[in-house]
């Protein structure tokens, strides 16, 4: 497997990967969704919803998903919009979340677009540096399916504080901690047990993300903010979208 690092050239993605192939109306359809995903420098954006929408439904089915894990510039899982930035902004005030933790953010970059949306919330972003390389997200499967394969790891961020979750909640001791795409697993219940206070997890149903047996602690549906976002699984969001964010309360010492 090769892995990708430094400042990758966004130009392939812009031009919607051509070496892909599939004729130019499908390479059309992948450079509308990247131009969205990120600026010519390969920052990642925040897209308007209903553009980023008529432009996910416009990408033949599995497009999306490739396009999300096989770029220059690090793997996407959850797409914020503004719409559902400034939702998770209004759940977190009517918390009294001041001072908000993300943990496992891998670039940061859900803490960047919430900070300039929210500068009324302190918003740090943590990040073990796991999966700075490709093959730690990867089962033994994927790796022999990908060798040989241009992968992109998780770009380290310096805002990106790289701790893990307990050293992070202990280092930051925040009102309220958020957890996007966490993978399944015990991760979540980890970071539960170790934070006093909310848990906004964000992430997809089915056993993709977090881990169900988790909600044996109190918590609570955030419905309004299911309908408002987007990820990587949404390639038809008229149809069916995936976000599901659960609060978990503060369980006290």
């Amino acid at each position: 497997m090769q892995q990708t690092t430094g400042h990758a050239d966004p130009s392939q993605a812009w031009e919607g990967f051509p070496e892909r192939g599939g004729g130019a109306r499908r390479v059309a359809a992948r450079s509308a969704v990247a131009r969205l995903l990120w600026d010519e420098d390969g920052e990642r954006r925040v897209p308007p919803a209903a553009t980023l929408d008529r432009a996910l439904s416009a990408l033949p089915r599995g497009e999306l998903e490739r396009m999300c894990e096989f770029n220059p510039f690090g793997p996407i899982y959850f797409i914020p919009t503004p719409p559902f930035l400034r939702a998770l902004a209004r759940r977190i005030r009517s918390r009294g979340g001041h001072r908000i933790l993300e943990v496992a953010a891998g670039d940061g970059h859900l803490t960047r677009a919430l900070s300039a949306v929210a500068p009324d919330l302190r918003v740090h972003a943590s990040d073990s540096g796991k999966w700075e390389r490709p093959e730690a997200r990867m089962s033994p499967r994927e790796r022999r399916a990908l060798r040989g394969t241009a992968v992109s790891g998780i770009r380290g961020r310096p805002e990106v504080a790289r701790l893990d979750v307990r050293a992070a909640v202990e280092t930051f001791r925040p009102d309220l901690v958020l957890a996007c795409w966490l993978p399944p697993g015990p991760l979540l219940g980890r970071l539960l047990r170790a934070a006093r206070c909310d848990v906004l997890e964000i992430g997809a149903g089915s056993g993709i993300t977090g881990d169900i047996s988790c909600w044996r602690y109190e918590h609570d549906f955030c419905d309004e903010l299911d309908a408002l976002g987007r990820c990587r699984l949404d390639e038809r969001p008229s149809r069916k979208l995936h976000t599901r964010v659960t609060l978990y309360e503060a369980r006290g010492p």
